[in-house]
């Protein structure tokens, strides 16, 4: 397989997953954004935007309004992170927990029974080798962008 073809065929399953919780989103009416925040904050672990963004590849300014639509609602509370200036962590408050669990339970379901039948035959390996080559992926593709960025400006000022 050449490279175009790896990165087509790797591009087009990426987005059917992602297309596959937009659609279950749209089922229990949430927007995807906000039912991926939910899935983010209830794994019981504590989280800045900061993490939030680069986790589940967010910008500021969609995590920010989540994160204040959330606060507004009673769903979260935000803390100060020791040792930082501005970085705040996010947590679910009872409500907010009650509520995630709420909206997520058709996911869990679904991905209940997608993990049983779909594992049952397959190693679960490439779950690791994806977020392995995805955060690597990630990384390569950022730093290509910035240096495009740096000679794009270079050019400008010369």
């Amino acid at each position: 397989m050449d490279r175009f073809t790896f990165y087509r065929l790797l591009g087009e399953a990426v987005y059917r997953v992602d297309g596959a919780y937009d659609a279950i989103s749209r089922n229990i009416g949430v927007k995807p954004s906000l039912l991926w925040m939910l899935s983010a904050l209830n794994d019981g672990r504590q989280h800045t935007q900061t993490q939030l963004c680069w986790d589940w590849n967010y910008p500021r300014t969609t995590v920010n309004t989540l994160v204040k639509e959330l606060e507004k609602s009673g769903y979260v509370t935000l803390h100060p992170v020791p040792g930082t200036k501005r970085e705040l962590y996010v947590e679910l408050t009872g409500a907010g927990k009650a509520y995630a669990d709420e909206i997520l339970q058709t996911v869990y379901d679904a991905e209940d029974r997608l993990f049983r039948q779909y594992f049952r035959d397959h190693d679960m390996e490439f779950v690791h080798q994806l977020n392995e080559f995805s955060n690597a992926m990630k990384q390569f593709f950022s730093e290509a962008g910035n240096t495009q960025e740096e000679k794009e400006q270079e050019n400008h000022e010369s």
